[in-house]
């Protein structure tokens, strides 16, 4: 099936448009074209169908152009192969991790621990693998990200002895989702929602608005699995709730902390300005918003695919402040700063920056501004 969109379309939202319709489609292709975008599916939608989802992702839309804070070369005479990986796939965009992957990872989890949380005095959380299904509905993460979420089920009522579950056999599968319905639990999509849900709990203990967490992170995707596209993986972030300045004042020292240490580690990179691959209402507008107000910005690494995103720094205003009803505890806005633990690893590796002899020793680099 095919559908031409002839209007003006730039193109970095026709890769967007075509990954978001990847999520859903296989096969999926999308052409520039002089004025717009051929878009094609080999099956599923009919051509009124196919024309309403591109018109709705792209509804609004205007070029808004990226600011690039910094690009850096790397360590002289790096070479970009393929890392060794000793991981093993278990599910769509998971896997089980042998001692070889697992010790680049504890090393770079140690590195942003001792380089970023540690100068910046937060304290150091542990996620969640579940979060409450209410905190992505208030979070507005269904409006935005409905084909991400990963949801909990559990044994139906009427089955609570589990025997007649118990009699299945393989390849009875349609049977067995009869006897499961929805939990009120989902598998967390990102780390900082654990801590605008319990604010005032982390208040009351630690006093402070800044925190660092580190935990699992779950996201659908039925498609576009690779070695740096999962479905499960590892999240370290700092997050920070307060007044508006106080938060505008730290996302700035977010962004120079972790500008200076992508620097420290010798990666090839560039920080840009990003948006995030909106999906739900109104995609085009958030996207533009995103840019305009130069509210995230992304560390890219270039890869042999690409650049991969490893880390982002983002802004958020009063959304998450009006959604956790953090202003009683004197938070009117909020941002985090995340790092990708898996992808940042697969990055190194790529480069040979994880030997002993090239990891870097020196000592933690101080945020500055106070």
């Amino acid at each position: 099936m095919r559908y031409r969109h002839e209007r003006p379309v730039d193109a970095g939202t026709a890769d967007e448009l075509r990954k978001a319709l990847g999520f859903h489609y296989d096969g999926v292709t999308v052409e520039l074209l002089d004025k717009g975008v051929e878009v094609a599916v080999p099956a599923g939608p009919t051509e009124p169908e196919l024309g309403e989802m591109v018109r709705h992702f792209l509804r609004g839309h205007r070029a808004v152009a990226a600011t690039v804070i910094t690009e850096h070369a790397g360590h002289p005479g790096l070479i970009r192969t393929l890392p060794d990986d000793d991981r093993i796939a278990v599910a769509r965009g998971a896997y089980l991790h042998g001692p070889e992957w697992t010790a680049a990872m504890d090393h770079v989890r140690r590195l942003c621990r001792e380089r970023l949380a540690e100068p910046f005095g937060a304290p150091l959380l542990a996620g969640a693998a579940q979060i409450s299904r209410d905190v992505l509905v208030r979070a507005g993460y269904y409006q935005k990200f409905p084909n991400l979420v990963n949801a909990v089920a559990r044994i139906r009522d009427q089955y609570w002895d589990g025997v007649t579950v118990a009699q299945l056999r393989p390849h009875q599968a349609e049977a067995l989702d009869s006897f499961y319905a929805p939990a009120e639990t989902v598998l967390t999509p990102v780390t900082c929602y654990h801590v605008y849900e319990n604010a005032a709990e982390l208040n009351s203990r630690y006093g402070t608005g800044l925190f660092a967490i580190d935990g699992p992170v779950f996201r659908h995707e039925s498609r576009n699995h690779s070695a740096t596209r999962l479905g499960e993986f590892r999240m370290f972030e700092l997050v920070r709730l307060g007044s508006a300045e106080e938060v505008a004042h730290d996302f700035e020292r977010m962004l120079k902390a972790f500008t200076a240490f992508f620097a420290e580690l010798g990666v090839p990179h560039r920080i840009v300005s990003a948006s995030d691959a909106f999906f739900g209402d109104a995609p085009t507008m958030t996207r533009e918003a995103q840019l305009l107000n130069k509210s995230k910005f992304e560390v890219r690494v270039p890869l042999a695919d690409g650049e991969l995103s490893v880390a982002s720094v983002n802004a958020h205003g009063e959304v998450f402040a009006d959604a956790f009803g953090l202003r009683g505890l004197g938070a009117d806005a909020t941002c985090c700063a995340g790092i990708g633990l898996d992808r940042l690893t697969y990055a190194l590796l790529s480069y040979g920056l994880l030997g002993t002899e090239d990891r870097p020793t020196g000592p933690a680099t101080p945020p500055t501004g106070g």
